[in-house]
């Protein structure tokens, strides 16, 4: 399975969802792939992964044909493999820009990859330029981590509609996994107020768990670990442990609901 982590806006624990997801879902025995699409490359940086070591990346898969086993590397935590990300990223819609079938290029180099690992979770770029297409497209669903203000509140309301437009243009459905609630702090009324109004507009899309603020998910990426390698036993690695266990059950929901739309075609 195959899950985007988009955002249009920074600073909203994208990365770190995508890495301590990963980390929590292989260490509950799943194969997890961690696809790095973002030219800062912090998702690898995060995942012990030197600058210098950087290379081979997906940057040469994509714009130099290099086969994608070639560039996908082990972590130090057990099942996790990450392809990572390198400053060549910058030049790839430049690049692309003139090119058929762009907008499908990480999904056929991903393919062969794809049978080997339970998860692949691609780490977007902060925007909605032609990685994250590319990702959109690839994925089977897509996570939105959202942090409880008015303007993530108006982001999400503005990418959504983008999947159903991708839809109606490739043919390939999209559908959302959840919408996962990140750098949550109840000690303000202002957060309090905006997670009531995410929860009340967009429902059961919503993650039950939570992700709050906790000063070990932020140290953890400076010493490229996981936070289970950093510090398992704090609130945030409970925190991304649980995230993992409904994730699990978010995506067999989903392949019921795939499997029940192709009984009725």
């Amino acid at each position: 399975m195959i899950t985007a982590l988009v955002s249009k806006k920074g600073g909203v624990g994208k990365t770190t969802t995508c890495v301590n997801l990963a980390a929590a879902l292989a260490g509950i025995g799943k194969k997890v792939l961690v696809v790095d699409l973002d030219s800062q490359a912090s998702a690898s940086l995060s995942l012990g992964v030197p600058r210098e070591r950087l290379a081979p990346s997906i940057a040469d898969v994509l714009l130099h044909d290099m086969p994608v086993g070639e560039a996908i590397r082990p972590t130090r935590t057990g099942g996790l493999d990450i392809l990572p990300a390198s400053s060549d990223l910058t030049s790839f819609d430049v690049v692309m820009a003139s090119r058929s079938g762009k907008e499908l290029l990480l999904g056929s180099r991903l393919r062969p990859a794809a049978s080997f690992y339970d998860f692949i979770l691609v780490d977007c770029p902060s925007s909605l330029s032609l990685l994250p297409i590319n990702a959109l497209v690839a994925a089977d669903n897509f996570v939105l981590p959202v942090v409880p203000q008015y303007l993530a509140l108006e982001g999400v309301r503005n990418l959504l509609p983008t999947t159903q437009r991708l839809y109606e243009r490739f043919g390939k459905r999209t559908d959302l996994l959840g919408i996962v609630l990140t750098i949550v702090d109840y000690r303000t009324r202002t957060n309090r107020h905006n997670i009531d109004l995410i929860r009340e507009q967009f429902g059961n899309a919503v993650y039950a768990i939570e992700i709050r603020t906790n000063i070990r998910l932020a140290e953890a990426p400076a010493e490229g670990m996981t936070i289970f390698e950093y510090d398992s036993h704090c609130a945030g690695a409970k925190a991304y442990r649980l995230l993992a266990a409904e994730t699990l059950i978010r995506a067999s929901q989903l392949r019921r609901n795939s499997a029940a739309r192709a009984e009725a075609v």
